[in-house]
């Protein structure tokens, strides 16, 4: 039987940090993708791809995922949860377009930090609903969703702080060892992504080990489906 593939990703500048797995016994490799398709390519014999971005869209209101998720951070943390666009503006092209769709909808406005991440929602959405392999694979997750799984509670100090970055690179260390880390801290390319998105994208591969392993938990449980067959949950 052949190991399984896993992969964690998160969005960089412009791009995506993808840390590979290739099999249990594999050093971790590091690589960033231009785009979502030719991440997809490179990792085609991945067996779960878990990715820290929106999929799953919903028609009206907010999704269940994001709401559970929120809650499980508590009100500390729960802001780290950013409001996903509706299915039906995420491909606008502008953010006053975004706006008029969504006004039409139900009355609400869309933020200039919430229509920053359409564009990269809506090219996954691309690359998945052009191959049901991918759609099998890829996996939404929130790290710190992941980190509090992992530490047993929220954390609280933010990502950004010094506090808050030693505390993840420490459950890190305990997971995939010291020695990795440094690894692939030496190897990021620091022009495209900082040391949080590294980390973030660690936590999520510690999520595909889940999933992969069949041990993985979903919010909600079971997960929803979009009217466009993505899974509308996150995994941890």
């Amino acid at each position: 039987m052949r190991a399984p593939m896993l992969v964690g990703v998160d969005g960089c500048r412009n791009a995506w940090l993808a840390v590979v797995r290739a099999s249990p016994d594999a050093p971790l490799r590091l690589n960033v993708f231009d785009d979502a398709t030719a991440l997809l390519a490179a990792c085609a014999d991945a067996t779960a791809i878990a990715l820290d971005l929106p999929l799953g869209l919903s028609d009206h209101g907010p999704r269940e995922a994001d709401t559970l998720a929120r809650r499980r951070l508590g009100a500390g943390r729960s802001s780290s949860v950013f409001s996903t666009p509706l299915r039906a503006i995420v491909d606008a092209p502008t953010r006053v377009d975004a706006d008029r769709r969504r006004r039409a909808i139900d009355a609400r406005g869309v933020g200039a930090q919430s229509f920053g991440l359409y564009a990269k929602i809506a090219q996954w959405r691309r690359a998945l609903l052009a191959s049901a392999r991918s759609r099998a694979v890829v996996y939404e997750i929130h790290p710190e969703v992941s980190f509090a799984q992992i530490a047993g509670k929220a954390i609280a100090a933010s990502k950004h702080t010094p506090d808050g970055a030693k505390i993840r690179r420490a459950l890190l260390a305990a997971h995939f060892g010291a020695d990795a880390l440094d690894a692939l801290a030496d190897a990021l390319p620091r022009r495209r992504a900082g040391i949080d998105d590294l980390y973030d994208a660690l936590a999520a591969l510690w999520s595909a080990e889940r999933i992969a392993a069949g041990t993985a938990v979903s919010l909600p449980d079971p997960p929803e489906f979009d009217a466009d067959g993505l899974r509308r949950a996150i995994w941890y």
